[in-house]
């Protein structure tokens, strides 16, 4: 990119960081600022396997239920919609997922409901809030962990984070890469080694870590 393909396609504010970074040598900052992009690609795949395994792993402790029938909000008979297991704040992300479901003319299966809650709502359920859940159920979704709901908090959290500024296209050559890609393939691990060792096998974010401009 020419500085005024920069200046049209992705604004001087935005590229301001990349060229801070490499001295203000514009071609360096070009090349920074495409490295971003693919190993922020490479990081949206691994946690894209990450987040099914997450969020099928707290399903699968709950009673299984017809997969192909509706959900409602009102109907406690899935864990998704009882409010004694879920709060107010969580069933709210619920029914939203549900009502957007119905606007795009799908039933709301509890399939899908699972599939369109974001990892935040997932992220959710590891709060202090949750510990009586965390304590009666949670706890077996992990069982490489050492059984202690902040272990599995003090992952996801972190992640989210992380995961919110890759899917928002942030720079974030300048963050502790290593560190995130060790914190996502520990969660895989905590729930199950061999999805873990899978997942590894499958990232490109090391290879790129090493050819970083």
């Amino acid at each position: 990119m020419q500085p005024e393909q920069v200046t049209k396609w992705v604004a001087n504010s935005r590229f301001r960081r990349y060229m801070q970074a490499r001295g203000d040598q514009h071609l360096d900052a070009v090349a920074l600022y495409e490295w971003n992009v693919q190993v922020s690609a490479a990081f949206l795949e691994i946690l894209c396997h990450v987040e099914v395994l997450l969020r099928n792993a707290i399903d699968r402790q709950f009673p299984p239920s017809d997969l192909q029938a509706p959900l409602s909000i009102l109907d406690p008979s899935v864990w998704l919609c009882d409010p004694a297991i879920l709060t107010v704040e969580s069933r709210e992300k619920v029914n939203e997922a549900i009502s957007r479901l119905q606007r795009e003319g799908k039933r709301p299966t509890r399939d899908r409901v699972i599939a369109s809650l974001s990892f935040g709502f997932w992220q959710g359920l590891f709060s202090g809030v949750y510990e009586e859940l965390w304590r009666k159920s949670l706890w077996r979704a992990f069982p490489n962990g050492n059984g202690k709901r902040r272990e599995v908090a003090n992952l996801t959290g972190p992640i989210l984070h992380f995961r919110n500024r890759v899917a928002h296209h942030e720079p974030i050559f300048f963050s502790s890469l290593e560190r995130h890609h060790d914190r996502i393939l520990e969660l895989a691990r905590l729930i199950d080694e061999e999805a873990a060792h899978y997942i590894a096998s499958l990232s490109r974010v090391e290879q790129l870590l090493w050819e970083r401009p």
